[in-house]
């Protein structure tokens, strides 16, 4: 049975991110529009769906089961920024499903599998609650990057009526800082079970992003 964690897939999770990013930058200074998200996602998700068919890593497996989940459930933390505070904005562009881009499911996968792969690394350096914290604070930093550059892409953006640091709003950084707060703890309790348990925890996690947008909107909203 493979590691939970090896040199071969940390290298993957480190050059799929840097690939991730390198576009972002690209796609920010281009001032690329929505196609350009679409393509990095959609391929960045493939990659890791035929990287996990190939080697069926078990890490792999239940971060793609994880993040998939969460990402599908992350449509209605969506639906909550565009339409019931009307802060988000997509351009409406591109093909969408409710009120996020058809691709938004995928992206935010793409981000909990990279994001989740650390939190099992620091988990196993420092146990999953020192693990926590130091991701939730990475996290709230890592993703308002994201954003940043998104909205110089044309990808998506918020409007200016809430506390803002750059180009995200205050209880965006909340939020994701909650969110990648939890990773540790759900991957650690999935981690000596099953895809089902996986599913589960993705569940759990699609229900934890929700709640924390509307922690954080009433926090710093």
């Amino acid at each position: 049975m493979n590691n939970p964690t090896d040199k071969h897939l940390t290298w993957f999770i480190v050059i799929t991110q840097g690939l991730l990013m390198s576009w972002s930058i690209g796609s920010s200074v281009l001032e690329a529009g929505p196609l350009s998200a679409a393509i990095i996602t959609y391929s960045l998700f493939a990659i890791y769906v035929i990287y996990t068919l190939i080697t069926r890593h078990p890490t792999m497996i239940k971060l793609l089961l994880l993040g998939t989940i969460a990402g599908i459930l992350e449509l209605f933390t969506d639906h909550y920024l565009v339409d019931t505070i009307n802060n988000l904005v997509y351009p409406g562009k591109e093909a969408m499903i409710w009120s996020s881009p058809a691709y938004m499911p995928f992206a935010w996968a793409n981000v909990l599998i990279q994001l989740g792969y650390y939190g099992i690394l620091l988990s196993n350096w420092k146990g999953w609650g020192l693990a926590s914290i130091i991701l939730g604070v990475a996290g709230g930093m890592y993703i308002p990057l994201y954003e940043h550059l998104a909205k110089d892409a044309g990808w998506w953006w918020y409007h200016q009526n809430v506390p803002m640091i750059f180009n995200a709003p205050v209880y965006v950084i909340i939020c994701e800082g909650l969110i990648s707060l939890s990773l540790p703890f759900l991957l650690t309790r999935s981690s000596n079970k099953g895809p089902l348990h996986a599913s589960i925890y993705g569940l759990i996690c699609g229900v934890w992003i929700y709640l924390s947008a509307v922690l954080s909107f009433w926090i710093g909203g």
